[in-house]
């Protein structure tokens, strides 16, 4: 279906011209494909992927401005709550008035659950659909990553680990040397474990360094299960943090010495 991209959202009384027409389809499944709210998005709401960014594309994702209620352009990096996504941009909107070219606020419909085609969403990112998993069905993720693990898999060889394996819980069965994990470049929402089943030494490393927080150090660049007798069980989770400039670690397995460095 296509949408006259400034025929819709125009508030009671104004007048307005098409200019753009876009096409967008990123919501899957039968005839009744999802939740919808009415939803006032406020005038500087953005697509930083379109030009200009001003004209706001079908299926760009949104999240809500706590003090106002408004509904803006998700941004992980926010601080006035649309750093959480709560829903989906349904048709293209201008929100430059034709006529004085100021920005103004808009009136439409916002999905805020179904199923919905990850790869057609606009400003999509992890944090962002762990934010929305619950309410939306992810074409290529049914799980999602706010559960404790997707995926169980084992490594017995050094493994650059990837942001598609997020949500997965690595471990070290059936290897017969030590295996170190290089962690991939930290973007929201990525999340990892790290067991210990072999008993090898294992190591999770960061590839970008100094940005691992653990226990009484804030910039540790490498994590290691090294110490004889106490590798077994051994036991870590590794997070990003909301802004994406480090990784959180938790150790979950308390009668294991930790090498840090």
């Amino acid at each position: 279906m296509s949408f006259l991209e400034s025929m819709w959202g125009a508030l009671p009384g104004t007048l307005e011209t098409a200019q753009t027409t876009y096409e967008n389809a990123f919501s899957w499944g039968g005839p009744n494909r999802g939740l919808i709210t009415n939803a006032l998005i406020n005038a500087s709401a953005v697509d930083p992927g379109a030009s200009p960014t001003t004209r706001l594309r079908p299926g760009l994702v949104l999240g809500v401005i706590t003090s106002t209620g408004q509904w803006t352009n998700y941004s992980p990096t926010a601080t006035d709550g649309s750093q959480v996504a709560r829903g989906v941009l349904l048709t293209a909107l201008r929100m430059t008035d034709v006529v004085s070219g100021n920005t103004t606020n808009r009136f439409y419909g916002v999905l805020v659950g179904g199923p919905v085609v990850a790869s057609q969403l606009y400003g999509l990112d992890q944090k962002a659909r762990a934010d929305m998993f619950g309410r939306f069905v992810f074409d290529d993720d049914h799980f999602g990553n706010r559960f404790p693990w997707k995926a169980s898999v084992a490594k017995t060889a050094n493994y650059t680990v990837a942001a598609s394996d997020n949500g997965v819980a690595f471990d070290n069965t059936g290897a017969t040397a030590g295996v170190k994990f290089t962690l991939p470049a930290l973007a929201n929402g990525l999340r990892f474990a790290f067991r210990v089943v072999a008993n090898q030494n294992v190591s999770v490393a960061s590839s970008e360094g100094t940005n691992i927080v653990c226990f009484n150090n804030a910039s540790a660049s490498t994590l290691s299960f090294a110490t004889a007798n106490q590798l077994i069980g051994g036991y870590l989770i590794l997070e990003a943090n909301d802004s994406a400039t480090k990784w959180h670690a938790s150790q979950l397995s308390p009668s294991n010495t930790l090498t840090i460095a």
